[in-house]
Formats: structure tokens, C-alpha cells, sequence
């Protein structure tokens, strides 16, 4: 009889170990997928970051070869800055995105369901991260306690990053 229950305990507990492994193994996964997609990012943001040096650098020798130049090419040459700057606005843009999304997934639970559907939490409820702001910043600015702030968006230190979309708790 005490063989039988020592039995059905231990069973549970080796599948709960099976479980915890799978789950670690597709958060390095997920980890490894989303190094790989940000690395590519950052790549085509160097790529235009170098395609607007170019352009910029054509724009200068448009400028000094003086009369010969015509207002068409400079106008041309901004027009294609400020496409290349938008690109990299949004590229940087979707990097961030992507990884308030991937983090929301992997925390899982109900922190997930929360960053992940504004639509659904009361107007201002999210708050994105801009220079020079810390938590305490945000929790004063906000009206929440800082141990709040960091329980609603399952934070283990103080530092926050620019773009990083945080959820105020009410």
C-alpha cells in the first residue's frame, strides 16, 4: 500500500521535470530565433545607415559643383534621405516590437495577455520609455508604486530602455 502511493508521487514529479526541460528548450529557442531576427535587423539598419552617408555624400558634391547642379537632383537626393531615414525608423521600430512581443510570450501567463492586448486595458494603461526616464520616474509620473510597476511588467532590476513598453498597473 505505501509502495503504491510513493509510486504516484513520484510519477508527477518526473513529468513535471519533463515539462520545466521542454519549456526551457523552447525558450532558448525562442531566445536564439530572436537574436537571429535582431541581428538581421541591425544589419539593415548599418545598411542604411551607409546608403544615407552615400546620399549625403552625393548631395555635397551636388551642392559644390555649383550652377551645374540642378534644383531637381537636390531635391531628388533629399527625397531619397528622408526615405532612407524613415526605413530606418521603422526598421528600429519593428526591432522593438518584435521584442516587447517575443518577452511578452515568453513570460507567458498573464503578463503576457496584458502587454500583449492594449486594446482590451483602459487608456493609459501602457507607457513607452523615453530617454532619461527611470522607474521611479515612470511610478511617480504615473501615480503607481515602483514595487507595482515592476510586479505588472515582471521587472528584476531598475533599468529600463528607450522604446521599452511597460504596463501601468491601476
Amino acid at each position: 500500500m505505501v509502495l503504491v502511493v510513493c509510486a504516484v508521487t513520484v510519477v508527477p514529479a518526473h513529468g513535471q521535470e519533463q515539462t520545466v526541460a521542454q519549456q526551457l528548450s523552447i525558450l532558448d529557442e525562442r531566445i536564439s530565433k530572436l537574436r537571429a531576427d535582431v541581428d538581421a535587423l541591425q544589419f539593415n539598419q548599418q545598411q542604411i545607415q551607409q546608403d544615407i552617408k552615400q546620399v549625403q555624400g552625393q548631395m555635397d558634391e551636388v551642392r559644390h559643383a555649383g550652377p551645374s547642379a540642378s534644383a531637381n537632383d537636390l531635391r531628388a537626393l533629399e527625397a531619397r534621405v528622408k526615405a532612407l531615414d524613415a526605413a530606418r525608423e521603422t526598421d528600429k521600430k519593428v526591432i522593438i516590437d518584435q521584442l516587447a512581443k517575443e518577452l511578452a510570450a515568453m513570460s507567458g501567463g498573464h503578463g503576457a495577455k496584458t502587454a500583449t492586448s492594449p486594446a482590451t486595458a483602459p487608456t493609459g494603461s501602457e507607457h513607452i520609455v523615453a530617454a532619461g526616464e527611470t522607474l521611479t520616474s515612470v511610478a511617480k509620473s504615473c501615480g503607481v508604486t515602483i514595487a507595482d510597476l515592476r510586479k505588472a511588467n515582471n521587472l528584476t532590476s531598475d533599468s529600463l530602455k528607450v522604446g521599452q513598453k511597460l504596463v501601468i498597473p491601476k
